[in-house]
């Protein structure tokens, strides 16, 4: 079922269709983000502007009681006069006309005050109220306050808000260090007056949080919301109130306990992007009937005629040569069964073809593994045993015996497709220790092979013919040992490696030479040096151009030659 080619081209459809949904889906999570962050950077301006103005009008108006506390005679003559009741109140007066002066002319607080702490007596200017009711909950709030209030605590720190009743205002002390508190108050919805000139849609609205994050300036909202407070240092946050989603983007203003928020309705901005939502929604269903639609298609103009071709191809295989195919109801499966019909009537005759070629291949086969097995080699090695056991040397028989059977066990392998390069070199060291044993102190050898390449693979049997031949053609009685040597190396920045053998011999005869060079010896097959033909066909069969061979005769004396083929792992012949 997996396999099936109906079962993959559904597949196909859905890794397509599920990459588009969730790519329309980030467009509209996109849309929608992009547009809240568009109407959150613009009302954040507004207010940023906001919160600054606030911020310098309570600034001026600590200044100016951090300057009268310190700077108005007034001020340290209280202390003085706090037991001549007259000269007090007088002192009071002038205090309070002070304070009413600066406040005609600045009206950023509701009302300023005076608290004695030895007294426990408060004197302000004057507070707006619209009933009595209010005006004795602010005095009793502010009471409560200053009687608690301690030096080094809040509200001598920054601006604090305290609520009245149902209403907040932000509340300054200044200590004048005398037993005075100098004090001011401003209500938090006289501070939101200039706010209702932001646009905020008829649902959004304006509001100072506190700094455990509670709304504090909205009646109607003071215990419906908290908002984190670390929220604020983001461009926006989305909350939730009453079922509705809003934007909210604040500002915390500085030398004050509250931030300053505006909260807009998020479902009139994203209220077109929500039909797109809803259609993005229905696509499944619609792809789902495409789909079917899309499977039945397929089923009757691809898959159908491939069933088709498979089953008669099904019975070529069983032997019935008498299959043919209907023509389809497409141009390019009319041409496929056409061609199929005709293979089929041919087919037959190719099958003789095919015999013979196996027969030819089977022989080559044979030849192969004769010339594998080298019977001259095996006789005058099992000769040399034969004369060694009638001298008693049993060590030296053993080593023999030992190098032969790995030499022909290597050889016999004819399964193996590859092998490493440490198992060729093993198997070479064996052949030559074998010529060693036959020719004692005649033969000696060098094996230079990189660290990396040991365990890469090559074709089984491509550097024995080369041995074979410099023995065989090279190897003479001279007055120095006949001495081989290998090299095995990759080539710099490149995926090639080269095996180079060489000999101190005889070297190749010129025009031996010059008839490799030209590659004309492997035009033709002939019996000599028939290993050579063959190292250099399996080499342009496995690797193509990518494998060469280089033959040349060294300066002083020896053959050389050079194998250049790519570097391959074990499944790299796969």
């Amino acid at each position: 079922m997996t396999s099936s080619l109906r079962f993959k081209l559904i597949i196909g459809f859905i890794t397509i269709a599920i990459p588009l949904l969730i790519l329309l889906l980030f467009n509209n999570l996109f849309a929608s983000s992009t547009v809240r962050e568009q109407v959150a950077e613009s009302n954040k301006n507004a207010i940023i502007l906001y919160s600054n103005q606030l911020q310098a009008e309570l600034n001026r108006e600590t200044n100016f009681l951090y300057n009268l506390a310190y700077e108005d005679p007034n001020i340290s003559l209280l202390s003085r006069v706090i037991h001549d009741p007259t000269e007090y109140i007088l002192t009071k007066e002038r205090i309070i006309n002070e304070l009413n002066r600066y406040h005609r002319f600045d009206s950023s607080v509701d009302f300023q005050f005076i608290y004695s702490v030895q007294n426990k007596d408060i004197f302000n200017t004057a507070i707006k109220t619209k009933s009595y009711e209010e005006l004795i909950t602010i005095q009793t709030t502010l009471e409560e306050l200053l009687r608690e209030a301690k030096p080094g605590s809040i509200y001598f720190q920054k601006w604090k808000a305290v609520k009245y009743g149902d209403q907040y205002a932000l509340v300054r002390l200044v200590d004048t260090g005398e037993g005075y508190y100098l004090g001011a108050s401003v209500q938090l919805k006289n501070l939101m007056i200039p706010l209702d000139l932001i646009q905020l849609g008829s649902d959004g609205f304006a509001s100072f949080i506190s700094d455990e994050g509670k709304i504090i300036s909205n009646k109607e909202m003071s215990t419906a919301l908290a908002i984190e407070p670390e929220g604020s240092q983001d461009t926006y946050q989305l909350v939730l109130i009453d079922d509705k989603k809003y934007i909210v983007v604040s500002n915390p203003i500085k030398g004050t306990d509250t931030m300053l928020s505006a909260f807009i309705p998020e479902k009139k901005l994203v209220q077109k992007l929500t039909y797109f939502r809803g259609f993005i929604f229905m696509l499944p269903f619609l792809a789902a009937i495409v789909l079917i639609f899309y499977v039945f298609y397929l089923n009757k103009m691809i898959l159908r005629p491939i069933y088709n071709l498979i089953r008669g191809m099904r019975k070529i295989k069983h032997g019935d040569w008498s299959t043919r195919l209907a023509p389809s109801q497409t141009k390019e499966f009319t041409i496929i069964n056409e061609t199929f019909n005709e293979m089929a009537a041919q087919i037959h005759d190719l099958k003789i073809h095919v015999y013979e070629e196996q027969i030819k291949l089977h022989k080559a086969e044979v030849k192969h593994l004769q010339l594998q097995m080298n019977p001259h080699f095996l006789l005058n090695s099992i000769n040399i045993i034969y004369n060694l056991a009638q001298i008693q040397k049993y060590d030296i028989i053993q080593l023999m015996s030992l190098n032969l059977v790995k030499y022909f066990r290597f050889t016999t392998q004819t399964h193996r497709n590859v092998v490493s390069i440490a198992e060729e070199l093993e198997h070479m060291e064996s052949y030559i220790k074998i010529q060693q044993l036959r020719f004692p102190d005649r033969i000696t050898y060098n094996f230079e092979v990189e660290n990396s390449l040991q365990s890469r693979c090559i074709p089984p049997l491509i550097i024995q013919p080369f041995i074979e031949n410099s023995m065989k053609y090279g190897f003479d009685f001279m007055e120095h040992p006949f001495h081989l040597d290998i090299q095995i190396a990759s080539e710099k920045h490149s995926h090639i490696m080269e095996i180079v053998i060489s000999d101190n011999g005889s070297g190749f005869n010129p025009d031996i030479l010059a008839h490799l060079r030209s590659g004309q010896y492997f035009l033709s097959q002939s019996d000599e040096h028939l290993g050579i033909w063959n190292v250099y066909h399996r080499l342009q069969y496995i690797f193509g151009q990518e494998a060469s061979l280089q033959f040349t005769n060294l300066p002083d004396s020896g053959a050389c030659i050079t194998i250049r083929m790519p570097i391959r792992n074990l499944d790299s012949f796969a």
